[in-house]
């Protein structure tokens, strides 16, 4: 049989009820598979936030080390930013990041927080705490050694 022959008796292509019910399957796919796009993207960018802080306090710390002298990252949990004392462009934190600072009463003034890392490798210490929705982040200072940790869920 030919093609012509085949189109002629309605064997060729989809019947309207069967493209209706492949539309409806895939909407309902879509509907349950775009929420988790959402969730994930949310907790990309609170994760991401943490590990740029992250980056950002190990910085500072490097270079306190190599250059002798005290570097200083200023958090102002208020508006939401942070910067390295005397850089003139704070970041900027995304605004449905939920930011808190722990640190010593001795690094707060006002509504800023200081983490301070000395050069001979010690910290102030402190804690910054990032959260969206369900997602939870920490980046942990170490005052005795300095070091810079990120963990999930803190």
């Amino acid at each position: 049989m030919t093609r012509a022959a085949n189109a002629r008796s309605g064997q060729a292509g989809f019947s309207l009820l069967e493209l209706l019910v492949a539309l409806g399957i895939l909407a309902i796919g879509l509907a349950l598979v775009v929420p988790s796009f959402n969730r994930t993207r949310s907790a990309l960018v609170v994760r991401g936030a943490a590990y740029e802080i992250a980056s950002h306090l190990r910085a500072a710390r490097a270079s306190a080390n190599s250059k002798s002298v005290q570097h200083v990252l200023v958090f102002d949990a208020a508006a939401r930013r942070y910067w390295a004392e005397g850089v003139v462009a704070p970041r900027t934190l995304p605004q449905s990041v939920a930011f808190e600072l722990v640190v010593p009463e001795s690094e707060r003034s006002g509504r800023t927080g200081r983490i301070r890392f000395l050069p001979d490798g010690s910290a102030s210490g402190g804690r910054v705490i990032l959260k969206d929705g369900k997602e939870s982040w920490a980046v942990l200072v170490d005052w005795l050694s300095g070091d810079v940790r990120v963990l999930a869920g803190s």
